[in-house]
């Protein structure tokens, strides 16, 4: 398991959208977590937010 912690500047009035794009990351393949919580990527970013984006992983 392999965790990267990364400052990405400024954020606020950005949302989940805005900042899954800037990463080169797919929504489909990603959950983000904000302030603890599964948010929708319509969700706006505000100043203070701890953000988390996992990868979407299945398998059997």
């Amino acid at each position: 398991m392999h965790f990267y912690t990364r400052d990405i500047g400024e954020l606020k009035g950005k949302t989940v959208r805005d900042l899954l794009n800037s990463l080169n990351l797919d929504w489909a393949r990603h959950v983000v977590i904000r302030n603890g919580e599964i948010v929708t990527e319509d969700e706006k970013i505000n100043d203070g937010d701890y953000i988390k984006i996992l990868d979407a992983v299945s398998g059997g």
